[in-house]
């Protein structure tokens, strides 16, 4: 739908593209509305896709076991039975109401979008990679220094440090020790946040593990990583070790601040929402982690179920003869 004065009108605009948000744009398909999708990563798949690919689901009906990978790609197909819009890399940092009754969504590079309804599904809210902070200030990535780096082929045959002790550093670690010549994990707590099966392929890998250490110092020299210098918290000392490659990956911070400049009051990271996922702005609801109500399960079919209530209630509000929900339809071909 264009307005009067050619701006593309959405009847619904799902921010985040996770479990909830897609999900929600697969029933908002369902239910005749047309749908845009915006997210702040260049890719679908939220945290899911981020925090834990590889790792298994069961709390899924109808699926035993699946991955979150393969989770994530079932989500988006199911989604694009309806040929939603999406904006992939776009942050949106502005929400606000025009007259009209159109929300106007404004991302960080100044692009608006036009929308009749708001389904906000940001998970815990936009998570930027945490930088390493050193000798008073921010290690930057570039060169053979990387953040978060999932592409290991080039790192073949090289001595390579991790630092972090979340699941993602021990999972690059081990595999970058089936490919590279050494591969040093640094961890500056003596315990790792993992679950006890990534611990145990930890202890039969050939990574070196070294705890609680954590880096003081990178040394550079000709544009090549000469050592990185880390520091002992039991004993004080300091130690080089000589690698070719750095890759920092301990942690995300999530920002909240977007959202509670819309006008949200943040309670324990969520926006508070009815039995409707209404939130307190009229016609904008929300759904999935960032949704906050009495007796919420964290749960990826408790998104789901929260989607479909969020979807049913912006169709109500776009047109309140239609009818509350519905229970199956046929794609059109």
């Amino acid at each position: 739908m264009f307005g009067l004065d050619n701006r593309e009108i959405y009847d619904v605009t799902i921010i985040g593209a996770g479990c909830a948000g897609l999900f929600a744009a697969n029933y908002a398909g369902m239910r005749g509305l047309k749908t845009k999708v915006i997210d702040f990563l260049p890719k679908t798949g939220g945290t899911v896709s981020v925090f834990y690919p590889e790792k298994t689901i069961y709390d899924i009906g109808g699926m035993p076991m699946i991955t979150g990978e393969k989770l994530m790609e079932q989500l988006l197909e199911q989604a694009n039975m309806y040929q939603p819009a999406f904006v992939l890399g776009q942050e949106v940092q502005n929400l606000h109401r025009e007259e009209d009754g159109i929300y106007v969504l404004t991302t960080h590079d100044g692009t608006e979008h036009f929308t009749k309804t708001v389904i906000i599904a940001a998970g815990a809210g936009a998570f930027k990679i945490r930088p390493l902070k050193i000798n008073n200030g921010f290690l930057r990535e570039g060169g053979h220094i990387y953040y978060e780096q999932n592409e290991l082929s080039h790192f073949k045959g090289k001595r390579v440090m991790v630092y972090g002790g979340l699941s993602a550093a021990v999972k690059r670690a081990v595999d970058l020790s089936k490919i590279a010549e050494q591969v040093f994990l640094i961890n500056n707590n003596s315990k790792f946040n993992v679950l006890d099966e990534e611990l145990d392929e930890l202890k039969n890998s050939k990574v070196v593990v070294k705890t609680p250490f954590s880096i003081i110092d990178v040394v550079e020299q000709h544009n090549e990583l000469e050592k990185v210098i880390i520091h002992n918290s039991k004993n004080g000392k300091d130690e080089p070790i000589v690698v070719d490659d750095l890759i920092i990956s301990h942690g995300y911070n999530f920002d909240m601040e977007a959202v509670k400049s819309w006008g949200f009051t943040i309670e324990n990271r969520r926006i508070p929402v009815n039995n409707k996922m209404e939130t307190i702005l009229e016609g904008v609801y929300a759904a999935g982690d960032i949704a906050g109500y009495p007796n919420k399960w964290r749960l990826i079919s408790a998104a789901f179920t929260e989607a479909i209530t969020a979807v049913n209630s912006a169709k109500k509000f776009i047109d309140p003869s239609a009818p509350a929900q519905v229970y199956s339809t046929i794609l059109k071909k």
